[in-house]
């Protein structure tokens, strides 16, 4: 007996042996199948994977570009309906007809990815359509990027639900625009997710469903901070809006250990700079910081941020209302300047009294467009009309306000010289001036020019040559392939359908600028959007003359049409003049400001 008991026990030993390495034999296929799917869906060891958009929040709407169907085909919203991960997912309605040419369409994500990546993910919503794939990305040379499932990227919406889609970005693809050297030039600008009509062989099919997005990440070898850049961004108060007395600054800056504030500051002619605070951040890169309101100028103003750590580099432009503060040069002078000795005050404005600016009053003071009827305007963000719902015009205090809005996708200009060929002009010897503050955010385009008046031969029926005398073009944005203006500006002037011969006199006049202008250069420390500045360009028989300040910055020999024909000017916050244009940091918004603008003339 007792032998068939050590019998039994050895078997029993033998059979839980047996059953033990039975079951880690399992357990470790099973870990070998966990790693392996996870190998397919998260980044490699050693890889950091990086949200780049949630979609919980947008500073400004989704859009939508379609190819060969209607606008109205397609919308997108970001949407509560089974978002993936959050609260929120992007939302995609698209109807592809049966009828026509290849359809296809592209919703755009704007970013900022600074450093190399090397895969791109996001979590897409199947409808089981059948159409098709991929993302494009825009890189900083302008050049466009398409991954799709004609090049072995992206792939088709055969499926129902959620499911993670990588595009491998080291892969062939298509490449096309921009400087066409073919490879990713950093920083990323822009990924568009890009859906295709599903084909049956040559058919194309009909599908009007929706599609959800979610969730879009890199994977890169380098930290969060270097691939997004380290952006030095303000949580509160809000971009653009108005302060007073003590307020207090929040700041987020990831990446950043410190930043430093300034302002420009009253006293004197033209004032001075000032570090508000040097701030030491938390290790989130958070912290606050109070600004006395009082102690800086009345009205608009402009608090600049910047973040060192190493080569990482970041500057913010925070622009405030101060409803409290200093008066400091603001308003009309009760003098002349000096530039206008000798001449009769033709028009004035200081934008104290109601704002008379209208796309079809003729009795307004300012037409709301370039005449004729806007056909020329040139902002990507579309000059509108005082009287339209997207009125980018408004008044605070004694200023002239123009916002570019990302929301409305508005701008504005304000022209002296009507659609009628009615309003303020003058002859040389003349002299015009404008005081104004402008926004230094990516593609904003403050101005302030003058064109010979050719409306009123065109009402006429009558095309006529035209000289432009540009007395201030400013251009924002900072870092890679943006202009990085500082404290310069363009002057430029034009001769405009005046054949060969106007051209070589355009350049002659040109050349002898020697734009960009400088303003360190001239003994002005401030730079056009950091305080208020006054534009002056004088015309004489023989020479045009720009001032800054009162302060000579360049001349020219006086263009032929110029010593003949009057002139109006024209006013304006516009975006884009040749530069990409993205105001997302600032919340899709930016203002300029104008204090007042003077004409005089000479006696006839």
């Amino acid at each position: 007996m007792a032998g068939i008991r050590l019998l039994v026990c050895i078997n029993a030993g033998q059979l839980i042996w047996n059953m033990t390495m039975m079951t880690m034999s399992l357990k470790a296929n099973l870990g070998c199948l966990c790693l392996m799917l996870m190998s397919a869906i998260a980044p490699a060891w050693g890889a950091t994977s990086v949200m780049v958009e949630d979609f919980e929040k947008s500073s400004s709407p989704f859009t939508v570009w379609v190819v060969n169907i209607p606008n109205e085909n397609a919308s997108v919203q970001l949407s509560p309906d089974q978002p993936h991960d959050g609260k929120q997912c992007l939302k995609l309605h698209y109807h592809f007809v049966g009828a026509g040419s290849y359809q296809y369409l592209g919703i755009p994500i704007k970013v900022k990815i600074q450093m190399p990546v090397h895969k791109l993910r996001f979590w897409l919503k199947g409808d089981n359509s059948k159409c098709s794939y991929g993302v494009r990305v825009n890189d900083a040379g302008g050049e466009t990027h398409q991954f799709s499932n004609n090049s072995g990227q992206g792939g088709i919406i055969d499926f129902t639900g959620w499911r993670e889609a990588v595009i491998d970005l080291d892969s062939g693809h298509e490449t096309w625009g921009g400087d066409k050297n073919g490879r990713i030039d950093y920083p990323i600008t822009e990924i568009s997710f890009t859906i295709g009509q599903p084909k049956d062989g040559a058919n194309l099919l009909p599908v009007e469903s929706d599609l959800g997005f979610d969730s879009l990440r890199v994977d890169s070898d380098r930290s969060a901070n270097e691939i997004l850049g380290g952006q030095v961004s303000v949580t509160s108060p809000a971009y653009c809006s108005e302060i007073k007395g003590n307020m207090p600054i929040n700041i987020s800056a990831p990446g950043f250990k410190q930043v430093i504030a300034k302002c420009w500051k009253q006293g004197g002619a033209l004032g001075s700079d000032s570090t508000v605070a040097t701030l030491d951040l938390d290790k989130n890169g958070n912290g606050s910081f109070m600004f006395p309101a009082d102690a800086y100028p009345h009205g608009p103003i402009t608090v600049r941020i910047n973040g060192a750590n190493g080569a990482l580099k970041d500057n913010c432009y925070l622009q405030l209302y101060n409803q409290g503060g200093v008066a400091w040069n603001e308003g009309m002078p009760k003098d002349p300047p000096l530039a206008a000795k000798g001449m009769s005050l033709v028009f004035a404005d200081d934008f104290n009294g109601r704002l008379s600016i209208s796309s079809t009053d003729s009795k307004a003071t300012y037409y709301d467009h370039k005449p004729p009827g806007g056909s020329q305007d040139f902002s990507i963000h579309t000059f509108s009309g005082y009287d339209s719902a997207k009125n980018p015009f408004s008044q605070a205090d004694t200023y002239l306000r123009i916002r570019a809005s990302d929301k409305t996708h508005s701008s504005g200009l304000i022209s002296s010289l009507k659609n009628d060929a009615s309003g303020i002009t003058a002859k040389a010897p003349c002299y015009f001036e404008c005081r104004f503050i402008g926004p230094n955010a990516i593609g904003t385009w403050p101005a302030f020019w003058l064109l010979t008046d050719y409306m009123t031969d065109q009402v006429k029926g009558i095309k006529v040559p035209c000289d432009e005398l540009d007395i201030v073009e400013a251009y924002g944005g900072e870092g890679p392939h943006e202009p990085n203006a500082h404290d310069s500006y363009m002057i430029t002037p034009h001769c405009w359908d005046q054949g060969e011969a106007g051209k070589a006199i355009e350049k002659q006049a040109f050349d002898g600028m020697h734009s960009p202008i400088h303003l360190r250069k001239f003994g002005i420390d401030s730079t056009w959007f950091e305080t208020f500045h006054t534009y002056g360009c004088k015309i004489t028989e023989t020479d045009t003359i720009y001032y800054c300040d009162n302060i000579e910055v360049g001349r020219h020999a006086t263009l032929p049409r110029s010593k003949q024909s009057r002139f109006f000017f024209l006013i304006n916050l516009a975006t884009g003049g040749g530069w990409p244009v993205d105001l997302s940091r600032y919340h899709g918004l930016a203002d300029m400001y104008v204090d007042y603008v003077r004409v005089y003339q000479q006696a006839q």
